[in-house]
């Protein structure tokens, strides 16, 4: 029993010296913990965005305006024209448009139409609870009578976003590139500098850009590859709507991809330079990768998480990627008019193989 104990004791040692389990075991399940008790604690503060369209026209319109503007879960813009709100909310600027009626005859309840976004299935759900939830403490009133506010919902969304697929498969798309690039391309050349690899294509005449280039072309071409298979896949398996005209989305979707390709092959290069081992390789692209495969959008949108988040996830290239993706996939969306995505993911790449090429090595532990 005592060799048994000691070797019990031996294990736990090991196990405590052991970084990369100890990440598994420890910092993995707590990050998952902290993330999701942030994302559904009854305080994490989400809003919903909704336009208001002749917000005034009435003394109990604006009364119910006055309402939701109080309210801590609306965030209220008051519209002129309803078609532009509609046109707003179509493209994933607000949540939720409330059209008031421009006059209302003595007698009769003040008839609301709501149009949400059909396409986000708990945020339409919630801003239809809350607009009815408003109505009824007109209705109710201090003394029970006549009907005063009938609200009217309708579901908008001109191109069909639905969460199972049309808004996943942009994000899975954007995951396997970020993957690729970091953990993919950080664990093979560690391994070609363990191997020896390196120092002997050092003493050849081969140059290190030509090297490396070779590299990245051979990568962008597997990036390519991997996004017209999985959205082959989409497509025909579970039918993707597409956005636009079909090249109009093929070149925008092709040039997201090799912008977020360079940018995490930056990232995959500055890691594998300050590496010495395929585990620490691992374990660096794993720290990089892991946090932004839940703050980026990927799985839900970020526009549901408190704002301290998003904020956070602006600061992550993987979120600009994903958006530049869906953008264009989905809704169509000139490259041009997502000018902030091409910056920040070319922001990305220049800054990750300026430090690459500051740290890169030859030799293991040189």
């Amino acid at each position: 029993m005592r060799a048994f104990f000691s070797m019990v004791g031996a294990n736990l040692k090991m196990q405590a010296r052991n970084r990369t389990a100890l990440f598994w075991l420890l910092v993995f399940p707590a990050l998952f913990i902290l993330l999701f008790g942030f994302l559904f604690s009854d305080d994490s503060g989400l809003t919903a965005t909704a336009g208001v369209v002749n917000g005034g026209s009435s003394p109990l319109a604006a009364r119910m305006t006055e309402a939701m503007e109080r309210s801590s879960f609306f965030e209220v813009e008051r519209l002129r024209d309803r078609e532009a709100g509609i046109q707003r909310l179509k493209e994933g600027e607000l949540d939720a448009v409330l059209v008031f009626p421009e006059r209302v005859a003595p007698g009769e309840p003040l008839r609301v139409e709501a149009y949400v976004d059909r396409s986000k299935l708990s945020t339409s759900q919630a801003v239809s609870a809350a607009i009815q939830q408003i109505a009824d403490r007109f209705n109710r009133g201090p003394q029970r009578g006549p009907e005063l506010v009938s609200v009217s919902t309708r579901g908008v969304q001109g191109r069909e976003l639905g969460y199972t697929i049309d808004y996943l498969a942009p994000g899975f798309v954007a995951m396997s590139i970020m993957q690729n690039g970091v953990l993919g391309l950080a664990t093979a050349f560690v391994v070609l500098r363990e191997r020896g690899v390196l120092r002997r294509i050092r003493v050849t005449p081969f140059p290190l850009v030509g090297f490396i280039g070779a590299r990245i072309v051979s990568n962008l071409i597997v990036v390519l590859c991997q996004v017209a298979i999985l959205l082959g896949m989409a497509r025909a398996l579970f039918g993707l709507h597409v956005g636009g005209d079909v090249a109009s989305v093929v070149a925008g979707v092709a040039v997201f991809s090799i912008l977020g390709a360079l940018a995490f092959l930056g990232i995959g290069f500055f890691v594998a330079g300050i590496s010495s081992k395929v585990e620490s390789a691992n374990t660096l692209g794993n720290l990089i990768t892991f946090p932004m495969l839940f703050l980026a959008g990927i799985f839900f949108p970020i526009t549901q998480a408190p704002n301290w988040m998003q904020d956070v996830a602006r600061a992550l290239p993987l979120s600009y990627l994903a958006d530049g993706l869906r953008q264009t996939m989905v809704y169509g969306t000139s490259i041009s008019h997502l000018w902030t995505d091409v910056a920040a993911l070319l922001a990305t790449a220049l800054v990750g193989f300026l430090l690459a090429v500051r740290f890169f090595r030859w030799e293991p532990g040189a």
